[in-house]
């Protein structure tokens, strides 16, 4: 186990073994929440995400460890963002092998603003597909390498944000957000046989069904559906709502739906 706190980046040095399969092999997941006022905003949410997401890759990892871990790197904190991250531990060379000690699990808190309203955001369609059948679309391994290289790619074109579709066509997700789409009166998400990652935030609202007045489902969301929407806006247990002024050269209305602002409001104070 090893814990950080925010520091210089001088202090960020910790004994880490070089054979660890995370740091070779991207063998690992992790997961990111909000902690205010000393809280992990939708905690046992993100709890049950890591555990399941260990247990996918096949790492045996207890939840009273991942507990204790979090427990532990929130006690001084106030309020920031909080990373835990799960490796297989360390391990022999080679892919198949399985013969790692234990998980290492390493939480760090990062100076985040709770109060932080995310500027609306313009969008690059990426030219990488999201593979729906892949494990890294469906959990949040630490091979992040497509999400890396299309955000730098839709910033150098002069974006903020890129879109991941599906070789079928269909919007999966932003680089680091789940995407809704307003159109009718109505609100959709991509499903996640589309790409989309079942991240905490998305299925908290999908369990509401609701923003405001309008109803939230899954939907399959074709180009031409996205660029004939009223309201595109990003959802991640960072940012909680942030909205989308304009995919490429399509503009939409830049405010949130009603209903978002109390939505935040409660997530923050319950």
């Amino acid at each position: 186990m090893i814990l950080s706190q925010p520091s210089a980046l001088s202090d960020q040095s910790e004994l880490f073994d070089l054979r660890d399969r995370g740091l070779l092999l991207a063998d690992g997941v992790f997961d990111t929440s909000l902690v205010s006022d000393g809280r992990v905003i939708l905690r046992d949410a993100h709890l049950d995400r890591l555990i399941e997401g260990a247990a996918a890759l096949g790492i045996d990892l207890e939840r009273k460890a991942v507990v204790r871990v979090m427990d532990t790197a929130i006690e001084d904190s106030a309020s920031g963002a909080l990373r835990i991250t799960v490796t297989r531990g360390a391990g022999v060379r080679g892919l198949a092998d399985d013969m790692a000690a234990s998980p290492t699990l390493i939480a760090r808190v990062s100076e985040y603003s709770v109060s932080l309203t995310p500027d609306a955001v313009r969008v690059h369609k990426s030219t990488i597909l999201r593979n729906p059948t892949s494990i890294t679309a469906r959990y949040k391994t630490l091979s992040y390498t497509d999400n890396i290289v299309a955000l730098r790619a839709a910033v150098q074109a002069g974006f903020d944000e890129a879109f991941f579709f599906s070789p079928a066509g269909h919007l999966a997700c932003a680089s680091v957000a789940n995407v809704f789409v307003q159109m009718d009166g109505a609100i959709f998400t991509p499903p996640v046989g589309d790409g989309a990652l079942p991240g905490v935030m998305r299925n908290w609202i999908l369990c509401r069904g609701r923003v405001g007045n309008c109803a939230v489902s899954e939907r399959s969301i074709s180009l031409d559906d996205l660029r004939s929407a009223d309201r595109v806006f990003l959802t991640n247990s960072l940012r909680l709502f942030q909205p989308v002024s304009a995919f490429e050269t399509t503009m939409f209305n830049a405010e949130l739906p009603a209903g978002c602002a109390e939505l935040r409001a409660e997530l923050l104070t319950n």
